[in-house]
């Protein structure tokens, strides 16, 4: 009786771990390639590019299916076996971590859980422990269904999980736990614990990658790959908040004179210059005419924001090079219109519907996943966000025009509510479909047995 128990508990703790594990970083699968990247970089020393991003969805895919087969008994003895090999394989690796302090934070729960390597390490020995059990007592388990309903089961429940990872790519993380979610003080920060960061470029030329400085910037003969940063002083696990820090293309620091400009403030978030498409820039463009423009006699004036002093910023991780190259079919667009005038501004930009300001890799893909996505910002508050592919000038102009206080708490109410029901209707279901099948195996298994024996 207490073995079975004790497999039990065991079998409980493991595969709800696992699940967590698996769903909290398949709701953001771009932070989950960063922790891949940053790993990569750590370890191996080298860069998986885009493909950190589905590395990271197959290990949400793989942490998510083991711990929902562990719970409900489905192949256990693979999956059980499986669980024992990735968690000597975590246990490794944050021991590596927490020897050499390459990597701050493990990324285990994505970002609603922040640990140091060790008591990650610590974790993962615990792990260790109960998968070990739990595989030493395989040939125990009993099937709770036969081998088609296995295997429909784990592929639903694949296909769960890949299609939550697609559904915040395209849109975003449904539960924004970042340090630049909703409700985030922009202007205040942990000054006991500030992170620095080393920015460095990654140009290729002739199938050779190169690393290069903010200050020793090769020509244009080489193809602009990638901006990484890394931490050079401080945590970013102690610090919780990263810092917010704005500049102009000299490198000066305006992140207060921007934040205090007063009114609402839109950034558009570029990071990947590859991503960016003709269609995120004819939408940047409207933005920046419908909010700019003193005088248009369009329907869209009814929910224009430009009466509202709105202001539109591209917040860029890109050099300044590389940002006038991408947005350059719009000075382009504006140049032929010859309405360059209207959008001059002391920032030096000419002939673009917005300013530009630049910030650290790290910071950008955080302040908004989506590349191309918008951020409303009101008095150094974040308020709201949308990615690339669902902000509209309506939509920023609509949402300008409410209360940002009640907004923001909305958002933030949603964004809890979201991983508390997600994460309990999950484990429900799997232990209510654990129940139902088992049951009906057993009927129709013994309904079987029946007819056999009557047979004979």
């Amino acid at each position: 009786m207490i073995w079975k128990l004790l497999r039990k508990a065991a079998r409980y703790l493991v595969g709800i771990v696992f699940i967590a594990s698996g769903f909290l970083k398949g709701v953001d699968p771009v932070g989950t390639s960063l922790k891949v990247k940053e790993y990569f970089h750590a370890f191996l020393g080298m860069d998986p590019g885009h493909w950190a991003l589905w590395l990271g969805i197959a290990l949400c895919v793989a942490e998510f299916l083991t711990g929902v087969c562990i719970l409900k008994v489905i192949k256990f003895r693979f999956f059980s076996g499986l669980a024992l090999l990735m968690c000597i394989f975590f246990a490794g690796v944050t021991f590596f971590s927490a020897y050499t302090g390459k990597v701050s934070d493990c990324g285990c729960f994505g970002d609603v859980i922040h640990l140091d390597p060790w008591p990650s390490f610590y974790k993962n020995i615990v792990l260790v422990v109960l998968t070990a059990f739990l595989y030493s007592q395989r040939h125990r388990a009993r099937p709770i269904a036969g081998s088609f309903w296995e295997w429909a089961f784990m592929f639903g429940y694949s296909v769960f999980i890949v299609g939550v990872s697609l559904y915040s790519m395209h849109n975003l993380p449904p539960a924004d736990l970042s340090d630049f979610k909703p409700g985030r003080d922009l202007f205040k920060g942990d000054s006991t614990a500030m992170v620095k960061y080393k920015t460095e470029i990654l140009y290729s030329k002739d199938g050779v990658t190169k690393k290069f400085s903010l200050n020793n910037l090769p020509d244009s003969s080489w193809k602009y790959v990638e901006t990484i940063s890394t931490v050079i002083e401080g945590s970013e696990r102690i610090a919780h908040k990263i810092p917010f820090v704005l500049k102009d293309a000299s490198g000066e620091d305006v992140t207060e004179p921007v934040l205090k400009t007063g009114g609402p403030l839109v950034f558009i978030s570029f990071y990947d210059a590859e991503g960016i498409t003709s269609d995120d820039l004819g939408k940047l463009k409207n933005l920046g005419d419908s909010l700019n423009s003193p005088g248009s006699t369009s329907l869209l004036d009814a929910f224009s924001s430009a009466s509202l002093g709105a202001k539109v910023y591209v917040l860029s991780a890109m050099t300044p090079e590389e940002t006038a190259a991408s947005l350059k079919p719009i000075s382009d667009a504006i140049e032929k219109e010859d309405i360059s005038d209207v959008f001059s501004s002391s920032y030096g930009e000419r002939n673009l519907p917005f300013r530009i300001v630049y910030g650290d890799f790290k910071t950008v893909i955080t302040f908004n996943r989506s590349n191309g996505g918008a951020t409303y910002v009101h008095q150094g508050l974040i308020v709201k966000k949308w990615s690339a592919a669902k902000y509209s000038n309506k939509r920023i102009a609509d949402a300008v025009s409410k209360n940002p206080t009640a907004l923001m708490a909305g958002t933030e109410e949603r964004s809890r509510l979201f991983l508390i029901v997600s994460l309990a209707i999950i484990v429900g279901m799997v232990l209510i479909v654990r129940f139902i099948s088992k049951v009906l195996y057993k009927t129709v298994k013994h309904t079987v047995e029946v007819i056999e024996d009557a047979g004979e």
